[in-house]
């Protein structure tokens, strides 16, 4: 185990091991399903599985940003790591609204006769039925180790994985209908229907992404009663430091990143400036919540 490893949490390491073993599992289920789904025919598998893929990717990212996070690789972005995780939101909602165009065209051009392949589609069901487990039982993992500590990537990574659950649900009760028809024309119809389900629900996911991303992605100035309150905690805490060089403030997504510039007499060592700076970072953490706090302190000569 190496030092980072070690310097991490319980519950930080429970985040990372669910989402670890949802990626894990997701791909297995992706492989299965997109061999089967591909060889019954069925526009809703296939449907299905690029819905699979292109959700599947922001779980990759999410990870690789949550172990960074939690291991304070991420220093050189000054406002916070959230955008990289929006970015990628976008990348994928305008792949959903791209692959549900390409759907809808597959759809509007395919004969209500064409056939399905009846083991295929049993197998697709199997696949089906099994990712419609997994979305449950890592929902439930994911809320219970985000109970403990909080997590903005865990909390996104719950409402995703919600979502998915429903449309398990809905994926595989059309599956299992369409097998059960024994009308080869009726069960493409409804096969056909499913899929320009899954085409409206990638439309709305999409939208969902864009409409939460797009307004995080540049970091935003925080409006005068912020300003205010910033100014008054240091006015009280005024006898904390020796001098007051300026601050920033910048919202980023929801979360509120604070830069102090403090001044220090030279006579104070490292640990009496900490111990005096403390009350100030809790006063301003505790009075805005979402906040952090980053004070630079700058050592004075005192004449």
């Amino acid at each position: 185990m190496t030092g980072s490893a070690q310097k991490l949490t319980a519950q930080q390491l429970e985040k990372e091991k669910a989402v670890f073993w949802a990626i894990v599992l997701d791909t297995t289920i992706l492989v299965f399903f997109t061999i089967a789904g591909s060889l019954s025919g069925s526009m809703t598998a296939i449907s299905e599985i690029i819905r699979f893929m292109l959700l599947l990717s922001i779980e990759y990212v999410s990870y690789v940003v949550l172990k960074r996070a939690h291991r304070d690789k991420f220093n050189e972005f000054e406002y916070g790591t959230g955008k990289i995780e929006r970015i990628t939101n976008l990348m994928v909602a305008f792949g959903l609204l791209l692959s549900s165009l390409y759907i809808f065209s597959k759809v509007i051009s395919m004969s209500d006769s064409a056939p399905l392949s009846t083991n295929s589609l049993m197998l697709t069901i199997i696949a089906a039925t099994v990712n419609l487990m997994a979305n449950y039982y890592f929902s439930i993992a994911f809320i219970r180790s985000n109970q403990t500590e909080s997590s903005v990537i865990i909390s996104s990574q719950i409402a995703a994985r919600i979502a998915k659950t429903v449309a398990s649900v809905v994926v595989l009760g059309i599956l299992m209908l369409t097998l059960w028809l024994p009308d080869p024309k009726s069960a493409r119809i409804v096969d056909l229907l499913g899929s320009i389900f899954l085409i409206g629900y990638m439309v709305v996911i999409a939208y969902g992404l864009i409409k939460e991303s797009l307004p995080e992605i540049l970091d935003r100035t925080v409006p005068e009663p912020e300003h205010y309150q910033i100014l008054r905690i240091l006015t009280e805490h005024f006898d904390n430091y020796d001098g007051f060089t300026g601050y920033k403030a910048r919202r980023s997504g929801k979360d509120l990143f604070i830069l102090l510039n403090l001044g220090f007499f030279s006579q104070h060592t490292l640990a009496q400036i900490e111990s005096r700076l403390t009350p100030l970072r809790q006063a301003l953490e505790a009075e805005l919540p979402g906040s952090t706090v980053t004070i630079e302190p700058e050592i004075m000569d005192k004449h």
